[in-house]
């Protein structure tokens, strides 16, 4: 496929776990390792290498019960392991994690294609937040636009059994740290998959094709499910509440984040800023979960200008799921474990089976709706 066919168009098991403890509420945060490089407000682009533009508490136990009627059955046949919710076919899963880095700068919005993966990480950059969608039941073509690297990014990828990995690129901390991941690197620094959009502007406007980074894949090796999910007949924790109004995340520098529950749109209608996020095909982004996981960062080795998230360790936990929210901790062992989700009274929390975009904004950002 030419560079000028592929040009931006408008466009969709329990896990493996260690037994955590209430003990760990109190566990110390472990630094993940976050990378350099930023957009206009931070330094670290001007290190980064990219490729050559283009011109061209408790519910009532009978409301719990009620919510499950929303669920569906549960499925008989291949499941999606980052999700949840069943496929028709189980070789559409017989491929790795593909996490890509999306932008979120004002410029870049509308992103393409991020309504379709199955999780979304969202921690902060310099002056703004960045994305790491991951990808895998789903191929959206093309998707973007795509930022580069942080070392932020290194404890999250670890956790997603070697996955693709695709950026704009990174500074030499950054690159050097990205070789020693179990991870399959195919960032814009050495492929050629990538393409620029000539009607946005640089850098804002790089994009690829998901079927084009899979193709590259050395390792089909599927993912293991980051969270457990709920069946038709399993009710909510009792600790749920159902909820009305936005729920507030306050990233400390840039954006202020809201999440309301739409039972039309069946998730949580998110707005950025005061106005609707929306993708390029107009929709607004309404994930089926909101998992929050608030943390601390610390600064990145790679850049002095750069924020670097706490991914391991422990920390406060608010579940937005089938229009309730549940509070409690969240927890996780190490980079290559998978988060265990607590309610305040050490139940695991069930997500409700679909995408789940996850936000790690600092401890004290985030506002529950005044009853």
């Amino acid at each position: 496929m030419s560079a000028a066919s592929r040009r931006a168009i408008p466009l969709a098991r329990r896990p493996r776990r260690f037994v955590v403890t209430a003990a760990m509420v109190g566990f110390a945060l472990v630094a993940a390792g976050c990378s350099g490089g930023g957009d206009e407000e931070g330094s670290g682009d001007t290190t980064t290498t990219e490729v050559a533009e283009v011109t061209t508490t408790a519910a009532e136990d009978e409301t719990a019960e009620e919510t499950t009627t929303t669920v569906a059955a549960a499925p008989t046949g291949p499941v999606a392991p980052l999700t949840g919710v069943a496929v028709e076919s189980a070789s559409a899963l017989n491929r790795p994690a593909l996490a890509v880095k999306i932008d979120n700068h004002p410029r870049a919005r509308p992103q393409t294609g991020i309504e379709q993966a199955d999780i979304v990480f969202e921690v902060r950059a310099e002056g703004v937040t960045r994305f790491m969608a991951v990808f895998h039941s789903a191929a959206p073509e093309p998707l973007g636009p795509v930022r580069s690297s942080r070392t932020s990014d290194f404890s999250l990828l670890s956790g997603l059994d070697r996955p693709l990995y695709a950026s704009s690129g990174g500074n030499d901390y950054v690159a050097a740290g990205l070789r020693n991941l179990n991870i399959q690197e195919v960032t814009a620094i050495s492929r050629t998959e990538y393409f620029r959009d000539g009607s946005r502007p640089a850098p804002h406007n790089l994009y690829v094709n998901a079927e084009d980074l899979w193709a590259l894949a050395e390792d089909d090796t599927p993912p293991e499910a980051w969270f457990s999910y709920r069946q038709a007949d399993e009710p909510l924790v009792t600790s749920a509440e159902p909820i009305e109004g936005p729920v507030t995340i306050t990233y400390k520098g840039s954006p202020v984040v809201t999440h309301t529950y739409d039972e039309d749109a069946g998730g949580w209608l998110r707005t950025q800023d005061g106005r609707p996020h929306t993708t390029i095909t107009g929709d607004q982004l309404a994930p089926e979960n909101v998992v929050i996981m608030t943390t601390n960062y610390t600064v990145s080795p790679a850049d002095t200008a750069s924020p670097e998230v706490q991914t391991v360790g422990s920390g406060q936990l608010f579940v937005l799921t089938a229009g309730h929210v549940i509070q409690g901790t969240w927890s996780r062992l190490d980079a290559e474990s998978k988060p265990v989700l607590l309610d305040s009274s050490g139940q695991e929390i069930l997500l409700i089976p679909g995408r789940t975009w996850v936000l790690m904004p600092d401890a004290g950002s985030v506002t529950l709706p005044v009853e």
